[in-house]
């Protein structure tokens, strides 16, 4: 968004709307029906928030009436959700003003919206294994379910989380079309696993054979590339291995598996359909069979197959089957395609390629009756010109070089960029160009989730999606057609000059020498590609390739030591660091191995390396990262203000969490800092919305007990001078909301809760001294006793902080006194007991956290001797109020410290507050490793038995306090 749509409902009260300007719509009086339709069937101040919403949008009409039938709809509890919720109303508005397609979706699926609010990581893309845990989740949901409808439903589900995250500039255009094309594998893979069932239904006859004998799906395309679209075709190439003499299956049953599978992938559905499948760059194209057997497929291309099919091949990566099956088959290939030092064919293929496109594209055009339009992929300069020429130059170079050999089309550029063979300004113009150019092809096919390339003939819908592009492109406004036009003709200028030039080179050194054949490599490229990438970094920092080497890394290291690398190569400022900085990289390395959640960050933004160079790896090794965030800031602007407020949460953060893994600093100790990092944030945050004049913040639960982590959300009490205009604080409170909870571009900072003030979400946002006491005294419950223990101040006018805490404290103590209170706080420990979800929680199950939590802040209340401070703190006041004896104090201390470190240590590698260990493999062992590390524990310790353990203890120390 342009300015920020929340500081503009000032100037709307709740019956507005009818005086609303409504030059941003088209149709005029259609808007001022469904405006009208709004204010009176949406809660109060609905129709108000969304107005400013609905004028920044790419297509201000369409979002209004998608809108005013999710009104329409019915559904009261999610429409309050969104009147209490103004980022998840930014949500919904921004995916009804880009795409009338999953805007259907989400009208037909209203449960997508209370997902969204409650996904803390929206920043973060979502991997092939994350799609296909939702998949079986959603499977398991639905009662057996047809699988091509369950896909296709699947699949705009999820487009409509990844669609948010681009149009709101969190994705770059690579994470867009990677977490695309990750979606597409898991659902591909899934099939796949249905067709195999059904083939072993029809071969249940054969005695002794295998269940699944060999046979991969290998992607080729945009897919093979990782570059998918929102309505692209799906590339792909069916092989099966060894003869049926080696596995009793014949090639018929293979063809037969393939015909299945792709049955499964493109029948079309109540949803739609999962996939357009094409097949057509299989050997012999449409008059080959769908699957082909290894032998076979390998003599076809080095013995049949023209030039442009071994250049389809360079995007050729496994999708799903058999693995090494699909590694033999790339292996081969590749000396085919890589066949030559020096290829001349890849430039006539080109060029020839080049030469057929615009002669069909003329065809196609004069048999159109519909005006010409720009077409953005096949036009000169569009985007399969820029794929073609990187694709050229990667055959020419890429048989005495194995490391150009990659699939994406911008990493593939930005190799030949590295290596000299694009100029500096030709690479920025083609990466630009291309950028630009998909942006746009986006913006087109999200609008109705059709495969459209050209631009609409109507001025109104080219300005609709100029509108929708300028807000993923670093929000710039340059006029659009023209801006197209000139990005375009650079293109085709760099096309032909560098093509041409490699065709008159080629054509010297053929006359002087004849090229020796470059050697075959000995690996697939995917197997090489770290190998390489580590060739690149010894040429250009040797002492980085020693710090790096010189560790012993385990695989999961190594992994994203890859990804770590590869996304530093994409720029040279990305880059840069890690060669200025290699002990900084040097301490990375043990993160790699440990903590995904902060992998994640390093490969999000390479830079962040640096918050590693103030390390020591010993406690206290470092500043306080708090201290930076303490200033003021530079920018002006507000927005300017946020972004920087986001990016320098995010380093200190980083720097927090990677002090923890190299220090191994007390889960508590860590928290503390993280809690001081919050309320720098929230008071840096205030100060940016010029609420510190009006609002005083409080803080509850795990940050007013100074126990704040990595992905907690912050429970928040906004109170208000009572000289303060009651509009005026709301609107900063909810500017403030805004600017810590809201996904964008520079990422988020984290959630923000406001359900524990008074009557909860159905109170007001901001209240008065006086109503804050007024409700503790006359409404509130046990359960909010409790919670209110840990009320403390954090930012804004101090003056309120004595005018809160002490008639708060004195009300829920008074509160506690009742003689109906032992009785409630046990019902609701209960109720909690009850709601949790997880087999193995040490948070919610008896004996788990809360049970030490409810302790605490009972016997504080029914004694009066409230105290601040995190949950060992409070036990230790108890313990020398005579509260609790030594050995009750011992052992609730203990499991406190148990549960803490677990807690922390789940979410330091996984970046999930999960309360019970995690299930894959890799991220268990490194949870229980770091957890028995921090405890001083045997390494061999099995942690889940010693929570358990630890459980049985605290429950029967609840209940023996509960009963006395």
């Amino acid at each position: 968004m342009g300015q920020p749509a929340f500081a503009m409902l000032g100037l709307l009260s709740r019956s507005s709307q009818s005086s609303f300007d409504l030059t941003a719509f088209s149709e005029r009086e259609r808007a001022q029906r469904d405006l009208e339709k709004i204010g009176a069937h949406a809660p109060s101040g609905l129709a108000a928030a969304v107005l400013p919403l609905l004028a920044d949008s790419p297509d201000p009409d369409q979002a209004l009436n998608l809108f005013e039938r999710l009104v329409d709809g019915g559904n009261n509890e999610l429409l309050q959700l969104l009147a209490r919720d103004l980022t998840l109303l930014h949500y919904v508005v921004t995916i009804f003003g880009h795409s009338y397609w999953l805007g259907e979706t989400v009208l037909h699926n209203p449960d997508l919206l209370p997902a969204l609010q409650r996904d803390k990581r929206l920043e973060y893309a979502r991997t092939r294994d994350d799609y296909q845990e939702s998949l079986a989740r959603l499977r398991a949901q639905n009662a057996a379910p047809e699988t091509s409808t369950l896909l296709a439903r699947f699949k705009k589900r999820e487009f409509v989380r990844i669609m948010l995250r681009d149009a709101l500039g969190i994705a770059t255009l690579a994470d867009t079309t990677q977490e695309i094309s990750a979606l597409a594998d898991a659902i591909i893979e899934h099939a796949m696993h249905e067709a195999e069932k059904e083939m072993q239904a029809r071969s249940a006859h054969k005695i002794g054979l295998p269940a699944n004998p060999p046979f991969a799906v290998l992607a080729l395309g945009k897919l093979g590339g990782s570059e998918l679209n929102y309505s692209s075709d799906v590339d792909l190439l069916f092989v099966y291995g060894e003869s049926e003499r080696d596995t009793g299956f014949s090639g018929e049953h293979f063809i037969r598996q393939a015909q299945v599978l792709t049955g499964i992938l493109s029948r079309a559905t109540p949803e739609g359909t999962p996939f357009r499948i094409d097949l057509r760059l299989r050997p012999q194209g449409r008059e080959g069979e769908p699957a082909i057997g290894l032998e076979q497929a390998l003599h076809y291309y080095s013995c049949v197959a023209q030039d442009w099919e071994l250049q389809a091949l360079i995007k050729a990566r496994y999708c799903a089957g058999d693995q090494r099956l699909a590694r033999d088959f790339i292996h081969s290939v590749e000396r085919q395609v890589y066949k030559e030092a020096i290829n001349f064919a890849a430039i006539e293929t080109a060029l020839h390629s080049r030469e057929k496109m615009d002669v069909r594209r003329k065809r196609l055009a004069a048999a159109s009756k519909a005006p010409a339009t720009l077409d953005v992929k096949l036009d000169r300069g569009g985007i399969r010109d820029i794929e073609f020429l990187a694709q050229c130059l990667q055959r020419v170079y890429g048989g005495d070089d194995p490391w150009l050999r990659s699939e994406g089309t911008l990493f593939s550029l930005q190799k030949l960029h590295d290596k000299g063979h694009l100029s500096g300004e030709d690479f920025q113009e083609l990466t630009q160009a291309y950028e630009l150019l998909r942006r746009v092809e986006h913006a087109l096919q999200l609008r109705r989730g059709q495969q459209v390339h050209h631009l609409p003939s109507n001025a109104a819908e080219v300005r609709t999606v100029e509108r929708a592009v300028s807000r993923s492109v670093n929000g710039k406004q340059e006029a659009f057609l023209p801006e197209l036009r000139l990005r375009m003709a650079r293109v085709t200028e760099i096309y032909d000059r560098v093509i041409h030039s490699e065709k008159h080179s080629q054509q010297e050194r053929e006359m002087g020498m004849s090229p020796e054949a470059a050697p075959a490599p000995t690996a697939t490229m995917r197997e090489l590609s770290l190998a390489q990438v580590m060739k690149r970094v010894a040429a250009d920092s040797p002492e980085l390739h020693d710090v790096i080497v010189q560790q012993q890394l385990s695989l999961h290291a190594r992994r994203n030591l890859h990804r770590f690398l590869s996304a530093a190569l994409t720029s040279r400022e990305r880059y840069a660091p890690l060669l200025d900085h290699p002990q900084a990289v040097g301490r990375a390395l043990a993160l790699f191995d440990i903590s995904d959640y902060l992998t994640e960050i390093l490969v999000r933004y390479p830079d962040a390396v640096l918050e590693l160079e103030a390390l020591s790896g010993a406690p206290g090794g470092m500043s306080t990262p708090g201290e930076g965030i303490l200033s003021s800031g530079k920018a002006r602007d507000s927005r300017l203000a946020q972004a920087e407020l986001r990016r320098d949460f995010r380093k200190c953060a980083f720097a927090v969490g990677a002090q923890d893994v190299l220090s191994l600093r007390a889960a508590f100790a860590s928290m503390r800092e993280t809690t001081r990092l919050g309320d720098a944030v929230i008071r840096r945050g205030l100060r940016i919305v010029n609420g510190d004049r009006a609002l005083a913040v409080f803080a509850l639960g795990r940050l007013g007990t100074e126990e704040f982590d990595i992905a907690s959300d912050a429970d928040l009490l906004f109170v208000r001078a009572p000289e303060a205009d009651e509009e005026e604080a709301r609107l900063d409170a909810e500017r403030l909301v805004h600017t810590l909870s809201a996904y964008t571009k520079d990422g988020t900072i984290f959630a923000v809760d406001t359900r524990l003030r008074p009557r909860g979400a159905a109170g007001e946002l901001v209240v008065s001294p006086a109503q804050v006491e007024r409700y503790l005294a006359e409404e509130a419950k046990a359960w909010e006793a409790l919670s209110y223990t840990k009320l403390r101040f954090v930012a804004g006018r101090e003056d309120l902080a004595p005018l809160v805490l002490a008639p708060a404290w004195q009300q829920i103590v008074n509160l506690a006194a009742r003689p109906d209170f032992p009785g409630a706080v046990i019902e609701m420990r209960d109720r909690l007991e009850k709601s949790n979800r997880y087999a193995h929680s040490f948070k919610l199950a008896r004996g788990g956290f809360y049970d030490i939590d409810f302790i605490a802040s009972y016997l504080m209340l029914r004694h009066a001797c409230l105290a601040q401070g995190n949950t060992l703190e409070r036990l230790h006041h108890l313990r020398e109020t005579k509260l609790l004896d030594e050995p009750m104090f011992a052992q609730l201390s203990q499991a406190a410290v148990l549960y803490r470190t677990a807690d922390h240590v789940i979410r330091l590698v996984t970046g999930r507050a999960r309360p019970e260990l995690p299930e894959a493999e890799h991220a268990r062992k490194s949870v229980e490793l770091l957890t028995n590390r921090h405890l001083g524990s045997s390494e061999r310790e099995d942690l889940q038995t010693r929570l358990a353990a630890t459980a049985a203890n605290v429950r029967a120390t609840f209940l023996q306090v509960m009963e006395s």
